[in-house]
């Protein structure tokens, strides 16, 4: 055969890394029978016990005797047609009796098995047969199965058989092919050369990894020993043929006189038919990926069944979430979980771990300890040479022993990049570098942290993005594109507030990224043109046009800075129409821009598009920029390019002239924000309170380099000098205001992180919290890192309200990441002034007379006595420590599809259905007939505050009167058209209504004019990673919270929401927060029915929880 290399590359150690690898390696030596193949024992189980079943195929079964008769018949066909040891014999079609028989054909002839799916296009065919050097392609199955891996081998000039047909028995034995047919010795030698796989490559072009039969075998004995399988096991074939695991699936039963069981699309990929196959077969050994898994969960549940005789469920393919191993111990106790891993190119897997149910806090599991006779090592590179990684510290895993490939066939470049002659062992084996970052953990067994290069698995097949990009470039109208992996719920931020319930997994799924410039193409038309040549889950689920790549400084593709694809499609069940004017035109792209979607029609309703709030207003921004007096109400009531056309408003040029000079090096001093003023002036009032610390943790997984980090963090604070002011009052400064000098403190990382438990991590979180700052001395920011057992990390940050609001932490710490990815020689100076040209432009919108106009509203709205929440058991404490609590609730799919659609009913955005459901809620509980609930608005409506990390928060309070005879519907209008009127008005300070308030307004024990606040977190989509590191701020639980109670809604995975109530319990018990929650959610579903809105008098809703306390 030839292709393969005949020697590898050293690896480049450091000193005295070799003698620490090999004492840090895990090892595993077993005295498999690696002399016969497997053709051998099925030979010998025929004649032992000639009738029985070997393989169930659907309605075909055959026996030992008739596997043997016919694996001797197809080599005798291959040997007539030319077939000799070395070489390669393409097997093409789907899973079944017949491809096991040419296997061990195959093997008895000592020729190599490719397989070549019968779902593939011709010209992935056609490529993969030219690259191989084929001899031939045997063809398996029905005529309807062949088509296009004929026309593949046509094109590649490769002769094509098929097996003799099944039912063409044997009137007498068969003998086995005879030297006359050109067959070769047995038993097979240990290097000969097995069966080559194509995986994914990273340069575009696919990767034939070349298997021995010695690492073949010790694999099949590895699963035979592992798994304890016997002559009773009954093992399902579900993988497809070019997914490795398929070879061991159809091979390792046939060494112990077990059974194959091949199970068809139509039940590999369907959880139900899955659960019911395997019931009726009396199945024991079952595999598949983690996605599988959870439906097959999802239907035993629903169906109450259990697969009665299944010893063995095995997870493979892509990480297994600790979640769905807890609910497969739940669901199915007494059945072993193994997860496994392994690269196709060591023989498959290289690891097994029996699991058990993960506690609560677990992050990943591990994948275990190294089969019999693999060897694997950890290292990590530094300035050019390996080092070992003791255990506990995260590194790249190398695999060595029998297991290790050959390599890449024909592909002496890519071969060298990833085999190595092992040295570590002196018999001269090979080293293979997985690619993958692990640790080893205490208890000896490996844990998978994630791919450092762009190599991912979906649903359990590997593949390279380079290799779908480079056939996607191809298309003649793309120009440059890119590929990557997105889960649903990516869309989510990358600060997300603590909660008691796990993370929604969201489903992930690849999206490409094309330019077209001068040229419409329709997305149907690319899907088509990579369906023509790749796999079907190569092909991408969304494809989205830019205008251009982001590039990096060094002219590179910036994965990173790729958009989210649209949430939301325009509606199907409207027509799509043209803008006819540019004015309409115009209005449509700056639509399509703000809002992340496709193209946009001159008709589309702007909430139909999944606009919202924070959207609208940055849209009615740019539009008054030419002096159109377009209002809030008027875009989220239509707001389609042509009405708002009509309305005279068209799309300004870019920028606005008015850009004020600043240099980022120099120390400045400027007044307050009036948002920082009303933080100040509370803190003022209570120097010693906590409660307005902002705390969070930046979870950091993967192989993190903490000198690279501390560097980030240094660049970080001095592009955004404001982290680092120092506060003086008038008296200091010889003026009237509060004023902020920055940059002023330094607060640098620790250069080694601090190694704590989970428990003890949380308690100090909590302490930092409880530790209020003094803004006069010190600064308003605290930063520590800290290294968990599981060789994690976190980056604890505590800082004072006045800095950072949640979108700023947000923009903040997505720039952490990026400068952790990139690392700059120096911080970027244009950002390091952004925060001055932030004070530029609100010292312009405070001078406006619109501001002005908006003061006025807000007085009018606040006129008279206004009502204090009333919902409180207990007697309001004259000194309240605001210690805080917590209550959760899930709205479920349904219930939230229905909120979004009463929304765009209203014309409104979901927040105006929650806050209706909400302030009957209070009504009800405090019997009031008016609340007053503060809405934080995010003030980043305008282009200049967008990516701004600073303190920006505006509080709104909507006082909202509840008519007792009014209907729901007529409620949510009255909340929609309060919440409109107050956003028109949000330029106008708080805490200037709040100085222009009586007296009395002011002076109560509890908060001023409001007491609750309802929060839909509004923080934008971002990206998580750098080099390898996940970066995900959560925001933490302080325990303390200034209002009486709050409610907090942020998304669930891509089609839920959470709903957190904070309460301070001084004044409430958990009981009745719980009870007011779950009233909330009763309002809610009274609402967004139809039917009840419509015809339901608030006077006859009744909220009370079933059972609970009133």
């Amino acid at each position: 055969m030839t292709g393969l290399p005949t020697r590898y590359p050293d690896l480049p150690l450091a000193e005295g890394a070799r003698e620490r690898a090999v004492a840090a390696a895990l090892t595993r030596e077993e005295p498999y029978p690696l002399g016969e193949g497997v053709h051998a024992h099925v030979e010998r189980h025929a004649a032992a016990r000639p009738d029985r079943t070997a393989i169930e195929d659907g309605e075909r079964s055959l026996s030992y005797g008739e596997l043997a008769d016919r694996t001797r018949r197809i080599a005798a066909r291959l040997a007539a047609a030319g077939v000799t040891g070395g070489q390669i014999v393409a097997v093409g079609g789907r899973r079944g009796a017949d491809v096991v028989c040419a296997f061990l054909a195959l093997e008895v002839l000592g020729a190599v098995y490719l397989p070549v799916d019968a779902s593939w296009p011709a010209a992935r065919v056609e490529a993969l047969l030219r690259d191989s050097g084929a001899v031939l392609l045997l063809t398996v199955g029905g005529p309807a199965d062949s088509g296009e891996l004929v026309k593949g081998a046509q094109a590649a000039g490769v002769r094509t058989t098929s097996p003799a047909p099944a039912d063409t028995h044997r009137t007498g034995p068969t003998p086995p092919p005879t030297d006359t047919h050109r067959t070769r010795p047995s038993p097979p030698p240990p290097d000969e050369v097995r069966y080559v796989l194509y995986t994914s490559g990273s340069t575009g072009r696919p990767k034939a990894a070349v298997v021995e039969h010695q690492g073949m075998l010790n694999h099949l004995w590895a699963k035979v020993d592992d798994l304890r399988l016997t002559a009773d096991d009954r093992l399902a074939q579900t993988a497809p043929l070019s997914f490795d695991i398929s070879v061991w699936q159809m091979l390792a039963p046939l060494l112990v006189g077990g059974r194959v069981q091949i199970f068809g699309d139509d039940q590999a990929q369907d959880g139900a038919a899955l659960l019911e196959a395997v019931r009726r077969g009396g199945t024991t050994v079952l595999e598949a990926v983690p996605t599988l898994i959870r439906f097959l969960l999802d239907a035993q549940q629903s169906a109450g069944t259990r697969p009665g005789a299944l010893r063995w469920m095995i997870a493979t393919g892509e990480e297994l979430p600790p979640a769905l191993a807890r609910r497969w111990h739940e669901a199915l106790p007494g059945i072993a979980l193994l997860n496994a891993y392994g690269p196709t190119e060591c023989s498959d897997d290289v690891t097994h771990a029996v699991l058990g149910p993960p506690g609560p806090g677990v992050r990943h599991l591990p994948i275990g300890t190294p089969i019999g006779n693999a060897a694997l090592y950890v290292l990590r590179a530094e300035n050019g040479r390996w080092h070992a990684c003791e255990h506990g510290e995260t590194g790249e895993l190398f695999v060595g022993g029998l297991v290790v490939g050959r390599g890449y066939l024909g592909d002496p470049e890519r071969t060298a990049l990833a085999f190595f002659a092992d040295p570590f062992t002196d018999g001269g084996g090979r080293l293979y570098r997985t690619g993958d970052a692990v640790r080893v953990r205490p208890d000896g067994q490996v844990e998978y942290l994630g791919r450092v290069d762009r190599q991912v698995k979906l649903g359990g097949v590997r593949m390279e993005l380079a290799e779908i990009e480079a056939e996607l470039g191809a298309h003649p109208a793309v120009a440059a594109c890119a590929v990557t992996v997105r889960a649903d719920g990516d869309e989510g931020a990358l600060v997300a507030r603590e909660s008691a319930h796990a993370p929604a997994a969201g489903h992930q799924r690849l999206v490409a990224y094309v330019t077209t410039p001068g040229q419409e193409v329709a997305e149907e038309a690319l899907r088509a043109h990579l369906a023509e040549r790749l796999p079907a889950p190569m092909v991408p689920h969304t494809f989205v046009v830019l205008p251009g790549l982001p590039l990096t400084r060094n002219g590179k593709t910036d994965y990173r800075a790729l958009p989210a694809p649209p949430r939301r499609r325009r509606p199907d069940t409207r027509p799509f129409s043209a803008p006819r004017t540019e004015g309409e035109a115009a209005i449509a792209a700056l639509v399509a821009e703000l809002l992340g979607c496709g193209p946009v029609g001159r008709d589309d309703s702007f909430l139909a598009l999944g606009g919202d709030s924070l959207q609208a207003m940055r849209l009615v921004a740019r539009l008054r920029e030419t002096g159109a007096t377009v209002s809030l109400r008027e875009v989220l009531r239509d707001g389609s390019p042509a009405a708002l056309a009509a309305l005279g408003a068209r799309v300004p040029p870019a920028g606005d002239g008015t850009a004020v000079a600043h240099t980022g090096d120099a120390p400045r001093t400027r007044p307050l924000t009036p948002q920082q003023a009303g933080v100040y002036f509370h803190w003022r009032l209570d120097p010693h309170s906590p409660y307005y610390s902002y705390q969070g943790s930046l979870e950091l997984t993967g192989p993190l380099d903490v000198p690279r980090l501390a560097a980030a963090w240094r660049l970080l604070l001095a592009e955004n000098p404001l982290l680092l002011a120092r506060f003086a009052e008038p008296d200091e400064t010889q003026g009237d205001e509060v004023v902020h000098h920055f940059p002023h403190w330094d607060v640098p990382l620790p250069e080694r992180p601090r190694e704590i438990t989970a428990d003890a991590y949380r308690k100090l979180a909590a302490e930092e919290a409880a530790r209020p700052f003094d803004l006069l001395s010190e600064p308003a920011l605290r930063a520590g890192l800290f290294q968990l057992p599981d060789g994690q990390h976190r980056l604890l940050v505590t800082m004072h309200e006045l800095l950072l609001d949640g979108w700023g932490a947000t923009v903040l710490f997505q720039r952490l990441a990026e400068l952790y990815e990139r690392r700059p020689a120096a911080p970027d100076p244009e950002r390091a002034t952004r925060y001055d040209r932030y004070l530029d432009h609100l010292d312009r919108v405070l001078a406006a007379e619109e501001t002005a106009e908006a003061g006025r509203y807000w007085r009018r709205q606040l006129a008279g006595d206004l009502p204090v929440l009333q919902i409180a058991q207990k007697p309001r404490p004259a000194a309240p420590t605001y210690r805080g609590a917590i209550t959760e609730a899930v709205l479920d799919e349904t219930l939230t599809r229905r909120l979004h659609e009463t929304a765009l009913s209203a014309s409104a955005t979901p927040f105006v259905p929650l806050l209706a459901a909400y302030a009957l809620t209070l009504g009800y509980y405090g019997d009031a007939d008016e609340v007053v609930v503060g809405a934080p608005m995010a003030g980043r409506e305008r282009p200049e505050t967008a990516e701004v990390p600073a303190f920006m928060l505006a509080m709104l309070p909507l006082r909202l009167r509840i008519d007792p005879a009014a209907t729901l519907a007529e409620f949510t209008a009255l909340v929609r058209d309060t919440v409109y009127d107050a956003y028109a008005a949000a330029d106008h300070p708080f805490v200037w209504t709040l100085r222009q308030l009586p007296a009395a307004a002011r002076s109560s024990a509890a908060t001023p004019v409001f007491q609750t606040m309802l929060n839909m977190l509004p923080y934008p989509a971002r990206a998580t990673t750098a080099a390898g590191v996940g970066f995900r701020f959560v925001e933490l639980d302080t325990g303390y919270t200034k209002y009486d109670c709050a409610l907090y809604v942020q998304p669930h995975g891509p089609d839920r929401l959470l709903l957190q109530y904070a309460y301070q319990q001084e004044l409430l018990d958990e009981p009745v927060a719980r009870n007011v929650l779950e009233s909330t959610v009763i309002a809610l579903e009274a609402l967004t029915d139809p039917r009840r809105a419509a015809h339901t008098a608030i006077r006859s809703l009744d909220l009370l929880p079933g059972g609970g306390p009133s």
